[in-house]
């Protein structure tokens, strides 16, 4: 067979990938062809051919047409080529045409490398636009973890795409915050159902009713998925069923779940067991309890006691059908006088009918103790049910509760903590109603703190429970709750675990940055656990951290304090208050501070305390501060003062003082519309004789940005003065008015 032309194409590229790969397969058949045909020729031993068409013909027929007739075997191109000329292979070397098979090869694997660069870079792609808009759902929902509407549509968007590392971390980001939401748990079991293996789908179920093991419904769920995965396993099905009844069978709309228990028995034709599940069911105060007894009735109804019993109870319970039957026929038998007439055997009706009696009495024994039973749930059950009916919403939703609402669930559950605590009561119903509560009122902390006070009042060892409530409500419901956490760190310090109280106010603090208040608890309770170091670390690193001047001030205030009186490192708390004035210069507080750390000094340095108020009164700061230094400063100067003219220049200087803020106290008063002028404060007694400045003004006036702590710290300096005289403000010349406004004062 002659090789083929092979024709070379100038004109318009092909735009199908299709076309293009017939093409290139054809060319390299093409070359093979060449190729082999090239090789048999050297086997031959090099025989030299007149062409290559006639050498391939004489490998395959002995008759060899013409030459020419096959070698013009060239068609014109029809897609705007021209046609080309046959190219004449003959002269070729093999080396070339083995080279052309390479390039076919070559181009082949070229355009399928093509091909998947781009599949791999369309999926490449779809995963970045996957990603994208995945971090929006995120970045809504970590902004406000709160928005429920966020979390949802996060939820909606990785359930649809079935992506299992960002379904699994959104299912447990929700649901770590709402735990309660039963229906996202369905929705995560049957995510892992489709992405996950069975032993996950095992753990979330797991999770799941550890979460709300109130929740007849998701229970439901469990079962449906247990019976499918273990149809064959009823020992497993059982006990499982028995484990949702042990955590759910007496909340009050459990009545679905024992009635899913009960068919799965009967469609097993385990009739005994089904009569067990009524005896349990009727004794239990539920919605349907009312139902469920006539439920039972009708089953009874239907099977014999005999197939229904145990044997030896159903033996016992005969006998004493039995004994009853008897006692009544005797009756019967003295009144009539009749005697015993037996019938032959086969012939007995009369026992027949005896049998179908008997059992008949003792359909009527079972439902005999049974009601009893029921008398007593159907009252439990009407005690309750004024309560009941006024619970609207069961069920979590982030929507506030109405007033209504939670009054209803309050005093039902004072009620029912009276009831239960009379003779016969039962004190787990008061724990299940109260986890009832919580789970419609789960964003309400009264509840959860309520719920921890019944368990601190009641006999026994509860620290695990009151435990495990705190973690719930506050790593769950309540993660930002300041009162809540500082009982839990409370309760921990109690129970002598320090550090799970430093670990549960750390995270607070976290979500409260701006309150001191989170950051002295911490730092108060490294002082109580001994951990002096600690507590320093936690000063400095507040005291740089602080959002203001005024923050980090009344930081470095208390830690002076903690180094004086708990470290005894004066020197330390000196150099700290020195650091902040020069930072915060107005700060009366700090020169208060310094002036108590010197005048607790040994020796005591008199030239540095003056110095310290004087600077005090340098400062821009209020005029009743500058007031309250000055005053300070003639009384030290009056106890520990070595300098009389000193002590003079105090005293007229404070009066000058003293008369700039009478001053700008009646210029402020004059301002307000509709009050007097405070013309009466300051004037000359009934004799005419000045009160002077101390009488007037208080030593001691602090402004209402001052802690109630610094208040009394100014009050504890005062009181080393208690003793001054009382009529000291005559030494200090007179007041505003009179003539002893010379500043010495008569009194020198």
């Amino acid at each position: 067979m002659p090789p083929k032309k092979r024709s070379s194409r100038r004109g318009g590229k092909q735009s199908d990938d299709e076309s293009l790969d017939d093409s290139l397969e054809e060319e390299t058949e093409q070359a093979m062809e060449v190729e082999n045909a090239s090789t048999e020729d050297d086997i031959e031993g090099n025989r030299p051919t007149e062409d290559l068409g006639k050498s391939v013909s004489d490998a395959k027929s002995p008759e060899n047409p013409p030459v020419e007739d096959k070698i013009d075997n060239s068609e014109p191109d029809h897609e705007n080529q021209e046609p080309t000329e046959p190219e004449n292979t003959e002269d070729e070397p093999p080396a070339k045409k083995s080279k052309i098979a390479e390039e076919a090869l070559k181009k082949i694997e070229a355009e399928k490398q093509r091909k998947e660069k781009e599949k791999q870079d369309a999926e490449e792609k779809s995963k970045i636009d996957r990603k994208k808009e995945l971090d929006k759902f995120w970045k809504t929902v970590k902004d406000d973890p709160t928005d429920f509407t966020g979390w949802t549509h996060l939820l909606q968007f990785v359930d649809g795409k079935n992506d299992v590392e960002a379904g699994r971390e959104a299912f447990a980001g929700f649901l770590k915050r709402y735990p309660y939401c039963y229906g996202y748990w369905k929705k995560f079991s049957d995510f892992e159902k489709r992405n996950g293996t069975p032993e996950r789908v095992m753990e979330v179920f797991d999770q799941g009713t550890a979460a709300i093991p109130l929740s007849a419904d998701l229970w439901i769920h469990y079962m449906n998925h247990c019976k499918t995965v273990r149809k064959e396993d009823a020992a497993f099905i059982r006990s499982q069923y028995e484990r949702a009844m042990s955590e759910c069978g007496r909340e009050w709309r459990s009545d679905k779940l024992w009635d899913h228990y009960v068919k799965w028995e009967m469609e097993g034709k385990n009739y005994p067991e089904v009569f067990q599940l009524y005896q349990r069911i009727v004794k239990n105060p539920t919605q349907a309890l009312s139902r469920n007894f006539e439920a039972f009735k009708g089953f009874l109804k239907e099977h014999n006691p005999k197939d229904l019993m145990d044997t030896v109870d159903f033996l016992e319970l005969r006998k004493d059908v039995i004994n009853g039957m008897k006692s009544e026929s005797s009756k019967d038998d003295d009144a009539t006088g009749n005697k015993d007439n037996d019938a032959a055997p086969g012939e007995d009706t009369e026992t027949e009918m005896k049998s179908a009696e008997e059992t008949q009495s003792i359909r009527e024994k079972i439902m005999f103790n049974a009601k009893k039973s029921y008398k007593e749930a159907e009252e439990r059950v009407n005690l309750r049910l004024k309560y009941e009916d006024g619970i609207k919403r069961p069920y979590f939703h982030v929507k506030p509760l109405e007033r209504g609402q939670l009054k209803n669930w309050n005093e039902y559950l004072e009620f029912m903590k009276k009831e239960m605590e009379k003779e016969g009561g039962d004190i787990t119903e008061v724990e299940i109603l109260y986890e009832r509560s919580l789970i419609a009122c789960a964003l309400y902390e009264e509840f959860w703190i309520n719920y921890i006070s019944w368990w601190e009042t009641r006999d026994g060892e509860n620290t695990t429970k009151i435990r495990n409530i705190y973690r719930r409500a506050c790593n769950n419901h309540l993660p930002t709750k300041v009162d809540m956490h500082s009982r839990w760190a409370a309760f921990e310090e109690l129970q002598g675990d320090f550090d799970e109280a430093s670990v549960i106010l750390e995270n607070l603090e976290k979500s409260h940055p701006e309150l001191i208040s989170l950051l002295l608890k911490r730092i108060n309770l490294e002082r109580r656990r001994g951990n002096g170091e600690k507590a320093c670390e936690l000063y400095e690193t507040s005291i740089k951290a602080a959002p203001n001047k005024s923050t980090a001030s009344d930081l470095t205030v208390k830690y002076a304090r903690f180094l004086r009186l708990h470290q005894m490192n004066t020197a330390k708390a000196s150099q700290v208050i020195k650091t902040a004035m020069e930072s915060d210069t107005a700060n009366p507080k700090l020169y208060l501070q310094q002036v108590d750390l010197l005048l607790n000094t040994t020796p005591m340095d008199v030239q540095a305390v003056v110095a310290v108020l004087d600077n005090a009164l340098e400062q821009e700061i209020p005029e009743k501060h500058k007031l309250l230094f000055s005053q300070r400063k003639v009384e030290f100067l009056e106890d520990f003062g070595l300098d009389i003219a000193a002590l003079q220049t105090a005293r007229t200087k404070h009066v000058e003082i003293t008369n700039t803020y009478k001053d700008a106290v009646a210029k402020e008063k004059s301002e307000e519309p509709g009050k007097p002028n405070s013309a009466d404060e300051g004037k000359e007694n009934k004799n005419g004789n000045s009160n002077g400045s101390a009488a007037s003004y208080p030593p001691v006036t602090n402004s209402s940005s001052y802690t109630a702590q610094q208040t009394q710290a100014y009050n504890n300096y005062g009181s080393r003065y208690a003793n001054y005289p009382q009529n000291y403000g005559q030494y200090y010349g007179g007041g505003a008015g009179g003539g002893g406004g010379g500043g010495g004062g008569s009194g020198y």
